[in-house]
């Protein structure tokens, strides 16, 4: 193919035909080294040059095969709940009688933990935001200290009391009908979103992942989400939690494959690390140089066709269009990268990011040979004083739906502004994730501690396969494919699944085979968090309290009515609201929101467990968080360009009108809360809780009134199973001998806070934001690097006849000749930059006088071009710091983020087991059988009352 090539850095390259044998001309270079071998061809991806794209006919038949297999399940599933007793069918549709195993257990867990988030969002994250992506690993071993806390004291309770539902812990601890309304709306209302979440990437996904030859997608966004939303109806209404779990287990093996499939056929093609290894640094080994001006690439819809440089388009580094991502974040300030680029376009002057030259009109500028005069941006007497909302700015809003032009999305954005601080934030909103109820189901479901403690040891790993491959090609696909491949915003995936089609053969299965993982794992999630969010509105608000004698086929009846409104629901906001759709952070934004519900609903159940809360203290609490959710909220929603600062009042300019001094972009006097405001609201919820328990507890006020008691919690949890749930009864039953709670347990506890701090104080907390560098200064300082020289030993004097800096070549040989001769040669004082003066000296950069230069090439070699005074940084530019082919920065998260894998796998190992992992009977359906004979407690028999719902020996365990 004559349209690629490996070459220098701003040289014009040269194309060599793959199809025909290499020669010495054709030669790979790096960095001007011939490489003997030639173009390695196998790191460039699939080209619209080379012909036709994939037909996608291999996906097509895995994925009827695999609904297929899904329908089956479920109605094996229908068969076995055909003779059971009457007043078995709710235990049997919502927990499946609570006999499943360890292997059983993990595989339901794991399908229903990493959704179509992990293996759609991480991605597209990663290949906009580079390793600031890594908060889903670290935040992943915070999901697991919740869990910590929460598991092995609410399952051993949920058993000896006979849980049927998520919410019954709050039921049973407080007895307020109040609280526990509340906390199942709030708990309905999160798994809500996770399924708004999952329905909303599967159908970003399905066209890319049906795109087809012409560039046409075969399968109907809409329609095709429709039909799947309803096959996961018809699974959950045929078999209920048992075909859920058995599905699961498929959609686990599948997800596991695509997992381990993707990056291992990334790294055969790109790689150390899944490509991500060579995606960084100017002379990375993916570099590659493209003329995307031929027409295939027009018909394909290549976004480097209608690029300025489309003739010789440079990618698969990341160097090139997002040099940012190399450097060491702004972990701790606002980020300012692109400053100089910004103070230009304040002043009047359309400076077009790595294209174009500069056009400005304030002044004449005399010209001095190869170079413009000076003018001096700070000066407002030749320019006007640079402020944050110039018209200029306000211009690129209404072009670009942003005060500031496309290529200052970084300093635009959030996201690269303390990004430290946002990453934590991550890190706590995913502590609470563990009270997910779809999640607290499926650790329900489980037959012993063994199994629970097997299963969750084993997940503390499952990141490292799961999620970080995910950040890995996202990295990678993001520096080779943008340029290539349309569509590559939020439904990226499909990008990495269409250059891995294209290339055909095994690989195209692969392919096949991860798109299909992709839909596994929305369906996996979505039908998993549908039987939840039946359960806690068919047990609280119908079978506990509007239809407490209603027989069980009758509320499963009704069940299935809310399952379909629910579904119905989910998919009308995710389908068709259109804020969701124009939202570029719609992965990021969501979860934020489901973990921030989830966090109001923390004191009530996980503390409740530990501490003497109050129940209306807890309710007082859940109100206030939820009034400082909205209120934060507003405020934020009401600025544009939220945490930078650039964020102005969106009410304070209007775009159909003239720019006046009544209708201009306004700053917002709060623009950023350092923490999400998430985190915020549930300080402030849990402080609420905490405070207010205390005087409650002293004035010896109650957790309910007798108006909002439950006969259900009389009749059900305390009556046969030792009273009321208090605290003291809490610790009686988590004093059974054998009973090792790694909470309680110093060893545990110790591997459970290095686990915390090392994912924590990992973050970029401590180095110089992007290196002391911004846009320009890291040019400069890459041009050094390719020449050779030390940046911070540039000459203090050159010959004018030479050119300035840029172009390139131009400052190779200026350096290498400043550096012959050592009487001339001295540090610079600021950075590599330099002010000139007539007389032909290019004199050192004073701290107040910093200086950027023109872009154009063209401009500069006729005479032309300016040169601009003050919009530098003023520091020396250190470069990025790679280690392994990554920044290293990263690789200090990532080493960090492994040890605390395995201190919190082995602080779930030190889980003290009370029953045998090798039993036959279930925790909950029969006499729970230990290693000494039958379980008591209290002195009082664990078996069940068929009264409530279970039929005394009944068991289902020669179904499973």
């Amino acid at each position: 193919n004559p349209y690629r090539v490996n070459t220098i850095p701003h040289a014009t390259p040269t194309y060599c035909d793959r199809s025909q044998p290499y020669t010495q001309v054709c030669a790979n270079t790096k960095m001007g080294i011939p490489v003997p071998n030639g173009l390695d061809d196998r790191r460039v991806p699939w080209l619209p040059t080379d012909g036709s794209a994939s037909s996608k006919n291999m996906f097509f038949i895995m994925l009827g095969f695999f609904i297929a297999t899904l329908l089956g399940i479920a109605y094996v599933s229908y068969l076995k709940s055909v003779d059971l007793p009457d007043n078995q069918f709710y235990r049997w549709h919502f927990l499946g009688g609570k006999c499943y195993n360890q292997y059983l257990g993990f595989f339901t867990l794991f399908s229903t933990i990493f959704s179509a988030v992990t293996i759609a969002g991480v991605p597209y994250e990663a290949s906009v935001a580079g390793f600031y992506a890594l908060r889903w690993l670290t935040s992943g071993v915070w999901v697991g200290i919740g869990a910590i806390l929460l598991v092995p004291r609410l399952y051993r309770i949920s058993g000896l009391r006979e849980y049927d539902s998520p919410s019954d812990i709050v039921s049973d601890r407080f007895n307020n009908r109040a609280l526990s309304l509340v906390t199942v709306m709030i708990s309905a209302c999160s798994v809500f979103l996770y399924m708004i979440i999952q329905f909303y990437a599967i159908s970003d996904l399905l066209p890319a992942l049906s795109r087809v030859t012409d560039g046409a997608t075969t399968l109907d966004r809409n329609g095709t989400t429709w039909l799947l939303a309803l096959i996961i109806l018809v699974c959950e209404w045929l078999g209920g939690f048992d075909a859920v779990t058995w599905t699961d287990m498929v959609q686990s093996v599948v997800l596991i494959f695509a997992f381990i499939s993707i990056p291992s056929t990334y790294a055969y093609y790109y790689g150390e690390m899944a490509g991500a290894g060579d995606s960084f640094g100017y002379d990375c080994e993916n570099f590659f140089v493209l003329n995307c001006t031929q027409q295939a690439f027009v018909d394909f819809g290549s976004p480097c066709a209608s690029s300025a440089s489309a003739a010789a388009f440079k990618t698969g580094c990341h160097a090139y269009g997002t040099s940012h991502l190399q450097m060491y974040p702004a972990g701790t300030v606002l980020s300012d990268y692109f400053k100089p680029i910004t103070k230009i376009a304040e002043s009047g002057c359309d400076f077009n990011y790595n294209q174009a030259l500069p056009s400005c009109t304030p002044t004449v500028l005399t010209q001095l040979g190869w170079f413009a005069a000076v003018p001096d941006i700070t000066d407002s007497s030749t320019f006007p004083v640079p402020g944050p909302f110039s018209e200029e700015r306000a211009w690129a809003d209404k072009q670009f739906n942003s005060p500031l032009p496309t290529f200052l999305g970084t300093d635009g954005s959030g996201t690269f502004s303390y990004t430290a601080a946002g990453m934590m934030s991550f890190n706590l909103l995913f502590f609470s994730l563990a009270l997910f109820p779809h999640w607290i189901m499926k650790w329900m479901s489980l037959k012993s501690d063994h199994a629970v403690r097997f299963a969750f040891t084993t997940l503390s790993f499952a990141t490292l396969w799961a999620t970080f491959p995910m950040v890995l090609v996202g990295v990678s696909g993001g520096a080779l494919l943008k340029g290539i491949y349309p569509d590559a915003g939020t439904e990226f995936f499909a990008v990495i699944i269409d250059d891995m089609a294209n290339r055909g053969g095994f690989v195209e299965f692969l392919g096949a085979l991860g798109a299909v993982g992709a839909i596994a794992a929305m369906m996996s999630t979505v039908d998993s968090a549908l039987i939840s969010v039946t359960n806690l509105i068919s047990t609280d608000f119908l079978r506990n309290w509007l239809m407490p004698d209603a027989s069980d086929r009758l509320l499963l009846h009704i069940c299935k009515g809310i399952s379909a409104v629910a579904v119905v629901a989910t998919l009308c906001i995710a389908l068709y609201d259109v804020k969701l759709q124009n939202d570029p952070n719609v992965y990021a934004t969501l979860i934020s929101w489901q973990s921030s519900l989830l966090w109001q609903i923390l004191p009530a159940t996980l503390m409740g467990l530990y501490f003497d809360m109050n129940g209306w203290a807890c309710l007082i609490g859940q109100i206030c968080g939820i009034a400082t959710i909205v209120g934060l909220y507003v405020h934020q929603d009401s600025c544009h360009n939220w945490n930078t600062e650039y964020a102005w009042r969106k009410d304070s300019y209007v775009y159909d009108k003239i720019l006046s001094d009544s209708n201009h972009p306004e700053k917002c006097d709060v623009s950023t809360y350092y923490l999400d405001y998430h985190i915020w609201a549930a300080v402030v919820n849990v402080a609420v809780s905490v405070i207010l328990s205390i005087p409650f507890s002293l004035m010896g006020l109650g957790n309910t009134t007798k108006s909002l008691e439950m006969e259900h919690v009389e009749k059900k949890f305390a009556v046969g199973h030792g009273g009321s749930l208090t605290l003291v009864k809490i610790r009686e039953i988590m004093s059974e001998e054998g009973t090792r709670e790694p909470v309680k347990d110093p060893i545990s506890i110790v591997c459970i806070v290095i686990a915390g701090l090392l994912t924590t104080l990992s973050l970029p907390w401590w180095g110089d934001a992007y290196n002391s560098c911004d846009f320009d200064s890291y040019l400069r300082w890459e041009a050094c690097e390719i020449a050779g020289v030390d940046c911070q030993k540039m000459c203090d004097q050159a010959d004018m006849s030479l050119a300035p800096p840029l172009p390139v070549p131009a400052l190779m040989t200026a350096a290498s000749a400043c550096l012959t001769d050592a009487t001339t040669c001295s540090c610079p004082l600021q950075g590599g930059y330099f002010t000139f003066a007539t007389g032909g000296l290019m004199i050192p950069t004073g701290g107040g006088a910093n200086v950027s230069h023109s872009e154009s090439v063209a401009s500069l070699i006729t005479g032309g071009g300016i040169v601009f005074e003050g919009t530098g940084n003023g520091q020396v530019c250190q470069g990025y710091t790679l280690i392994g082919g990554i920044p290293s920065w990263a690789m200090a998260i990532i080493i960090c983020w492994i040890f605390a894998m395995f201190f919190m796998s082995f602080a779930w190992s030190r889980m003290g087991c009370v029953d045998d992992k090798n039993q036959k009977q279930c925790r909950g359906s029969v006499q729970i059988e230990m290693q000494d004979g039958p379980a008591t407690h209290g002195g009082k028999s664990t078996e069940l009352d068929a009264e409530f719902g279970v039929v005394e020996n009944f068991t289902t365990t020669s179904i499973i």
